[in-house]
Formats: C-alpha cells, sequence, structure tokens
C-alpha cells in the first residue's frame, strides 16, 4: 500500500537533513573558514530537528495507516552484468518507528553536547562526525535494498570509529577506537558473505521481497541457514553479542554524548534493527539456527550482567548493561518474539540515553567516572539524581516505568517457547537491578569521596544544557511502556506478512510475579550491601573470592584475545608467514628479476668494445644465424 499523505520529497528531508550539516562543517573546516563555536552545534540541532519533525509526520501518518503504509522513492543507482541496484527510502511501521527514536535521541543528545563539548578543540569536527552518524542511521533504517542497507551499515561503523577515537591523542581512545573497528569487522565479513549468497539465489536485494521468498518456501533450507547465519553474524559484532561483545566497554574512551547515541539508536541498535527487519527470513529458517540465536542472546544477557555486577567504572557498567539488555532483544527475535524485540529495544533506547548522560553529568562535577571517587552527590546535583533514578528504575524493570512493560513482554515470550531461557532472563533481571543501584548507592548516597583534583572538590549541578535533556528522557523512560496497552505490537506487526501476525497483548501472573520479585531482591541486596552495610561492602565483595577477580578481569577474554589470538597467531604466526612469504616471493621475484636484467646488461655492455671488426663480425653472425632460421622454417612448411 503507497503512503499518499507523504510526498517523496518529504521522505527524503528526513535522511539529507543531517547530510546536509555534515557537508556545510565539513567544507568550513575544509576550507579553515572562521567561524564561532557555536555555529556547527546550532545547524546540526537545526538539521536533525528538520529530521525529527518530518519523521514524527510519517510515524503519526503509519499509524493512522494502521502500520501497513509504505513509501518508496526508488531510483537506479546502477545497471550492471544483470545487477540492478536500487535506492530508495523506505518507511513502513518498523522503519517509521525508527526514524523516530533515531531523530529523537539524537536531537536531544546534540542538545546535551552544546553544554558537555564546550570549550573542546575539536568542536566542530565532533558535530561534523555527529551528522555523519546520524545520516548513517537514518539511511540503514531507510532502506529499501539489502546493499542499500549493508553501505549505510558500513558507514555506522565507520563513524562510530572516528567518534570512539574522537581524542585520538589519548593512546586508549585511539586504541578502542580500532579494536571497535577491527572486531566488527568480523561479522560484517559474514554478513556480506550472506548478503552474496542473497544475490545468487534470488538476484534481487529489494528487502521486502527477500523477505516474501524466504515465507513463500522458495529458498532451500540450507540457503536460509547460511542466509540467516551471515545476517546474524553481522548483528553480533553490531550488537555486541558473545564472542564479539569485548569491543563495546572500551569504546567508553569517546565523548560521553557519543556513548549515550551510539548505546541507545545507532550503532548497537543496528543489530537488532537487522534481526528484525529480516525477521521472515530467520523464522522460516531451520529450528535449529534459531535455537542458537536465542541461547546466544540469553548467554549474553547473563554473561555481561555478571560483569556490570563488579566493575567501578559507571560507564563501564552501563556498558555492560547495554549488552546484557541487547541479549534480551536478541533471545527474544530467536523465540520468535519479533514484538517483544521491537518494544525494548524503542524503550531500551531512551532509558539508556539517560542513564549515559546521567553519568556524563556526574563525570563533569566531579572529573571522574569511577564510582569510589563519588558519593553523596544527590545533594549537590538533584536534577541528575532524580532522572538518573528514573533511567535506573525503568532499566530494572519496576512499574509503571516503560521497561517494566518491554522486559515483561519479552520474559513472557521466553516463558512460552523455552523455560530454560525464562528462568536466564529472570535471574538477569535480578542481576540488573542490583547492579544499578550499586551505581546508585556508590555515586549519589553517603558521603562525597573527592573527584581526581582540587577542581572537582566541591561538585555542582551540571548546566541547563546538559540537565534539560535529562529531563526531556525522563518522560518516555517513565510513559513509553504504556503504549503496549495501546496497540503497540499490532502496529509494529503490519510489517511482517500476515502468517506471521499473531500478537495480542496479555500479563501472566506467574512471569510478572517472579520478573517483580526478581527485580526487587536485586535492589533489596544492593541496599543491604551497598546502603545499610556499606562499611562491609568489601568484605562482601572478598567473600565472592575468585568469582570476583574472573569478573572483574572480565573472564580475561581480552587478554586471550590480545594475547593469544592477535599475538601469537596474527602477530607470530600469519605475521611472520606473511613476513617470510614477503621477502621470499614477493622480493624474491623483483630482487632476481633486477639481477637478471642487470647481468643482461653486463654482457650486452661487452659486445659494445667500439671496434668496427667486432660490430662486422657480429652483422655477419646475425644474418647467417637469420638465413639459417629461414631456410629450416621454409623445410618444416614444406614437409606439412
Amino acid at each position: 500500500m503507497i503512503l499518499p499523505d507523504i510526498p517523496e520529497f518529504f521522505t527524503w528531508i528526513i535522511y539529507f537533513s543531517p547530510l546536509v550539516s555534515f557537508l556545510v562543517i565539513a567544507s568550513i573546516l575544509l576550507l579553515s573558514v572562521k567561524t564561532t563555536e557555536k555555529f556547527s552545534s546550532h545547524i546540526t540541532i537545526a538539521a536533525i530537528g528538520i529530521s525529527w519533525i518530518f519523521g514524527l509526520w510519517a510515524l503519526d501518518t503509519s499509524i493512522g495507516h494502521s502500520g501497513h503504509a509504505l513509501e518508496f522513492g526508488r531510483y537506479e543507482w546502477m545497471d550492471l552484468f544483470s545487477l540492478n541496484i536500487i535506492f530508495g527510502i523506505q518507511l513502513d511501521s518498523l522503519s517509521a518507528l525508527m526514524v523516530f527514536v533515531v531523530t529523537s535521541i539524537s536531537l536531544v543528545v546534540q542538545i546535551y553536547s552544546v553544554g558537555y563539548m564546550h570549550g573542546d578543540k575539536g568542536y566542530a569536527r565532533y558535530f561534523m562526525f555527529m551528522s555523519l552518524f546520524t545520516t548513517a542511521m537514518l539511511g540503514l533504517v531507510m532502506a529499501s535494498s539489502l546493499l542499500q542497507l549493508f553501505v549505510h551499515w558500513e558507514l555506522v561503523g565507520l563513524t562510530s570509529y572516528l567518534l570512539v577515537g574522537f581524542w585520538f591523542e589519548k593512546p586508549a581512545a585511539a586504541a578502542a577506537a580500532k579494536k571497535a573497528f577491527i572486531v566488527t569487522r568480523f561479522g560484517d565479513f559474514f554478513f556480506m558473505i550472506g548478503l552474496i549468497l542473497v544475490w545468487v539465489e534470488t538476484s534481487i536485494f529489494d528487502i521486502n521481497a527477500i523477505n516474501l521468498l524466504a515465507e513463500s518456501g522458495s529458498l532451500s533450507s540450507s540457503v536460509l541457514a547460511i542466509i540467516t547465519l551471515g545476517l546474524f553474524a553481522g548483528a553480533v559484532g553490531k550488537s555486541a553479542q558473545f564472542p564479539l561483545h569485548f569491543w563495546l566497554p572500551d569504546a567508553m574512551e569517546g565523548p560521553t554524548p557519543v556513548s549515550s547515541l551510539l548505546h541507545s539508536a545507532t550503532m548497537v541498535a543496528a543489530g537488532v534493527y537487522l534481526l528484525s527487519r529480516f525477521f521472515p527470513v530467520i523464522h522460516a529458517s531451520p529450528s535449529e539456527i534459531q535455537t542458537l540465536i536465542a541461547y546466544i542472546g540469553g548467554f549474553t544477557a547473563i554473561f555481561a550482567a555478571s560483569m556490570g555486577m563488579v566493575a567501578n567504572d559507571i560507564k563501564r557498567v552501563l556498558a555492560y548493561s547495554t549488552i546484557s539488555q541487547l541479549g534480551y532483544m536478541v533471545m527474544a527475535i530467536g523465540l520468535g518474539g519479533f514484538v517483544a524485540a521491537v518494544f525494548h529495544l524503542f524503550t531500551h533506547a531512551f532509558f539508556k540515553s539517560l542513564l549515559f548522560q546521567g553519568s556524563g553529568s556526574v563525570n563533569h562535577a566531579t572529573g571522574s567516572f569511577d564510582m569510589r571517587q563519588m558519593g553523596g552527590l544527590k545533594a549537590y546535583m538533584p536534577i541528575t539524581f532524580i532522572t538518573f533514578l528514573i533511567g535506573a528504575l525503568s532499566l530494572s524493570g519496576i512499574f509503571p516505568l516503560a521497561g517494566f512493560w518491554s522486559k515483561d513482554e519479552l520474559l513472557l515470550d521466553a516463558w512460552h517457547h523455552d523455560k530454560f531461557l525464562w528462568l536466564i532472563g529472570t535471574i538477569v533481571a535480578f542481576m540488573t537491578a542490583f547492579y544499578m543501584f550499586r551505581v546508585v548507592f556508590l555515586t549519589f548516597f553517603g558521603t562525597y569521596r573527592g573527584g581526581e583534583s582540587e577542581r572537582f572538590s566541591h561538585p555542582h549541578e551540571s548546566p541547563r544544557s546538559m540537565t534539560t535533556p535529562l529531563v526531556i528522557l525522563a518522560i518516555p523512560s517513565i510513559l513509553f511502556g504504556l503504549f503496549a496497552l495501546n496497540g503497540f505490537g499490532t502496529f509494529v506487526e503490519a510489517t511482517l506478512p500476515h502468517e506471521l501476525q499473531h500478537f495480542s497483548f496479555h500479563i501472566n501472573s506467574i512471569v510478572l510475579a517472579s520478573s517483580t520479585v526478581a527485580a526487587f531482591s536485586g535492589i533489596g541486596l544492593a541496599t543491604v550491601i551497598y546502603y545499610i552495610g556499606r562499611p562491609s561492602a568489601d568484605r562482601f565483595v572478598n567473600q565472592l573470592g575468585p568469582f570476583y577477580k574472573i569478573t572483574l578481569h572480565k573472564y580475561y577474554i581480552d587478554e586471550f584475545v590480545e594475547r593469544g589470538l592477535v599475538t601469537k597467531i596474527f602477530h607470530n604466526g600469519i605475521g611472520r608467514i606473511s613476513q617470510l612469504f614477503d621477502s621470499l616471493v614477493i622480493d624474491g621475484i623483483v630482487n632476481k628479476s633486477a639481477a637478471i636484467t642487470y647481468q643482461m646488461g653486463q654482457g650486452t655492455r661487452r659486445l659494445q668494445s667500439g671496434q668496427l671488426q667486432s660490430y662486422a663480425s657480429m652483422s655477419i653472425v646475425g644474418v647467417v644465424v637469420s638465413v639459417i632460421a629461414i631456410i629450416a622454417l621454409n623445410i618444416l612448411i614444406l614437409e606439412r
């Protein structure tokens, strides 16, 4: 069904507005045009604000058409060797919802960045990259073809690399950027294999056509399995699922507003969006593949939560919580819970962005992300405290906040399809509440333990440009869960083939009670250890013994990767083989060719003696050889 209410021109504005912002700021930087610091931030905010307005209109119109509405602006990009590549924009219920999420959070993050990045020497460069980051994600969620999606997928990876390594003069930031870029490339390689197989088997890249082919049974189970695994591998890299999860905690080296956007509406959300967009393909794949997806998601959820329980860096705790919550979503996709995964992606984006911005506000006041140097900040930073508490309650799944509704939908799907994964999910709910209120108590309660320098000995509330976005994000963190009661599932499912539309909202008393008890138990344990019994907290940690040490060191996976895979296999193994190949084969061919040429030159030089009799002798020899060759050739021809 075509969406007549939104002119094609308006849909392109959503995409091109932040792209124009990027090009304008890039031109100014390249031409060294002098402008005020505020120019780059103002043009970025204005551009993304325009995208948000038209994105909101698109979402409203899509809701009016019960989510079935589609808008295509299709243009031929390339027609080469039967490869017809179409560049177009698609707006259905899923993409319209994601456009709203991306533009809403990006807009708030840019406003927050004005205060957070004030005075930074890379201020204009920062907003240039943020404009491109937003453009890339919008292009990804609005893409009508798989190849177009893949191009923007890679652009999202590139811009995240630029933003994670924004302070590239810091070795840790440069290393984190390279780590994020390289690790996600592993997943992207297999994603590309899946993309190529799609083309080989179907000769199409249109996303809706691929989904319909898969659901109709036109593709064999083995082909579907490989395609699904390729798509899933790409999602594992982007959404930081085990075993490619370890790049995300280090990505905290970038500016906090980057983390706020990356962890909520862009980079890590891209993987779950990809799985959601190709849900019919996953649903049609062999059941073993779906089970694999569900169990990797479930394992990642509890695995990351365990590391979040012991981390001392507030941003790293939030990073582990992101990995864990993404694991929830991936688990739901594997279990067939399309609506639950999209709903949690939707609500999580707002309260996770809120929490990261809250951590940035704390850093602005204390100069540190180490919770051991905080404490008592609720007295100094009431707005930051209240909004952060709202985000923590929502992430913990406390009624009636947004996280409660979406988390329970996930657990309900697990209850119906796999009781073991439901149990894992319930344990994760307990762990999530525990580590989030560990953060709350260590950061905002007790007595202030001092920042990193005298400058931060008297903390204060952040400027209005930073606290206003916190208040704005607190509102959807409270209210957006109520969409579960107002047709959210029916609206989102409209993007699927009719056979897959079977969602109905209901509450299971066992799931509801168990998840609520788990969440309050986690909060209660954190209260006992870090509020009531704060002096005994260290003793409690010591009682955990080896488990605490292992989780604090992230199960030594980073050490295994860096010392085992990178050093021994790549540096000492593949690196040395490459060096030998280079020296023996590549250099050998070049050096041997040079030696032969030199020897030929030396031989020719002897013939150039300057004596006429030598030249005459060579001429006679040449004539004789030529005559003999001609006679021999004629004899051979005559014999034939």
